[in-house]
């Protein structure tokens, strides 16, 4: 055998814990020569999966609140379907025009339900036209509005016009003539 490698195979016998630590290092410095080209692809693999993670970990802490405001959004469907008016049901529909008039202290002159749309292609809800024409001082006949837009039904004004009830005299008499949409049941 070559006396250099005897003299070496010695000195590893000699001292075992030194040519592990040795053998190690060498192997050590192998596999980070292999894995130095692949270190860019697998920080982006982690930084993807640490994405993911925190997505997930949001996704659980938003839990609840998604929880809350589902039922938020069922308790407004709710709220809207209980206050939809029914066509066929037309002393209820014209009694929330005249409880108006009681709160307000306007008269109600006009109320004149329109017959529906044919074309509505909405298939929940279905608008139901109504005129009206509503007499009394500036205040009453702006609380008779703000009382139809505020509510529980839904109302979409269509078309509205004011003028002075008697143009001669010096009353202070307006007349509101509105044209507006419920929505109602299919």
């Amino acid at each position: 055998m070559n006396p250099q490698l005897a003299a070496f195979l010695a000195l590893l016998r000699r001292y075992p814990f030194a040519a592990a630590c040795i053998l190690l290092v060498v192997g050590c410095g192998v596999g980070a020569y292999f894995f130095w080209d692949d270190i860019e692809v697998e920080e982006a693999v982690r930084q993807d999966r640490a994405k993911e993670g925190e997505a997930m970990l949001e996704l659980l802490v938003g839990g609840s609140t998604q929880r809350q405001e589902l039922a938020a959004v069922r308790e407004a469907t709710r709220r809207i379907e209980d206050n939809l008016i029914i066509e066929a049901n037309l002393a209820d529909n014209n009694w929330y025009f005249y409880k108006f008039e009681e709160q307000t202290k306007a008269r109600l002159l006009e109320l004149h339900p329109q017959s529906s749309p044919t074309t509505d292609e909405t298939t929940l809800y279905r608008r139901i036209p109504y005129t009206l024409r509503v007499s009394g001082s500036y205040e009453q006949v702006a609380s008779y509005l703000l009382a139809l837009e505020t509510g529980p039904r839904l109302a979409n004004i269509t078309a509205f016009g004011y003028s002075r009830r008697d143009k001669e005299a010096d009353s202070t008499s307006l007349v509101l003539e509105l044209s507006l949409e419920l929505l109602g049941k299919k």
